[in-house]
């Protein structure tokens, strides 16, 4: 279960916009918040009074304490402080670069770096409330795509979400992925049966298509969901792919803050 909820700030109004939605996971999980910021020519009485003057937005009954560590890079800070049952909440910035889509440099650090979930509120996301809205879970019959499940679930109880399992396949049924159409169902029913005994109302579906990201995010609009939640193959450095490109389509364009979780390995 989440026990912290680290949230990184740069002072921005963009990056602020999260603090109801972490108020609102706080206290669904009965969890602290860690307002986190980092950076270099700043003193940490300066960072701290920031959080000091913010903190009020989280409401009196959240309980909150300051991470500051100036002077280092803000995605060393922020994984550096989420601990082993924390998430992280951020906003970000999608954009179209050169040939491919990218996110922000912190968020892709962030997320190429922990194995921990990361709640990222993209550029098109509404920040609302998520309790008793649509979660929409990704999967491609892939052995990656299933590990976002077991992240996912606590999400779903702890805030009354029912629940979209989704895949999208091609017109002959076999996923967009490549694997087995055979292995997708078998994916598809564990995920759902794992829901269903969280007390989660769950629906599976099918979407036909050859985008996955565009059908994830039609979905999404036409729920409306209040969350999407799938997993990732980031990688950190210098050859780092930053998320994979569906993930990073989603992130961009979907119209509500995404889960991202990175196994291991």
């Amino acid at each position: 279960m989440l026990r912290t909820f680290v949230v990184p700030l740069d002072e921005s109004e963009r990056a602020e916009t999260v603090l109801p939605l972490v108020a609102e996971l706080a206290r669904a999980f009965d969890a602290e918040v860690v307002l986190v910021t980092a950076g270099w020519g700043r003193t940490a009485e300066t960072l701290a009074a920031y959080h000091e003057r913010i903190a009020p937005r989280l409401g009196g009954d959240v309980p909150w304490r300051s991470g500051v560590v100036p002077d280092t890079f803000p995605a060393d800070a922020i994984r550096d402080l989420t601990p082993d049952d924390g998430a992280v909440v951020m906003t970000t910035s999608g954009r179209r670069g050169l040939s491919r889509m990218v996110l922000g440099s912190v968020a892709e650090d962030v997320v190429g770096t922990t194995h921990r979930p990361v709640l990222l509120a993209g550029p098109s996301a509404a920040v609302d409330a998520l309790a008793g809205g649509d979660l929409v879970v990704t999967c491609d019959g892939g052995e990656l795509s299933s590990t976002i499940v077991d992240h996912a679930v606590p999400w779903a109880r702890a805030l009354g979400l029912s629940v979209r399992v989704a895949a999208v396949v091609h017109a002959d049924g076999t996923p967009l992925g490549g694997g087995p159409a055979e292995g997708l169902d078998d994916q598809l029913g564990r995920a759902a049966e794992a829901f269903r005994a969280a007390g989660c109302p769950v629906h599976v579906e099918r979407l036909v298509a050859d985008d996955a990201a565009g059908a994830l995010v039609d979905l999404a609009r036409r729920l409306p969901a209040t969350l999407v939640a799938m997993s990732t193959h980031a990688r950190a450095g210098l050859t780092r792919a930053a998320l994979g490109s569906t993930t990073m389509a989603v992130v961009r364009d979907v119209p509500c803050p995404v889960l991202v979780y990175r196994p291991a390995g």
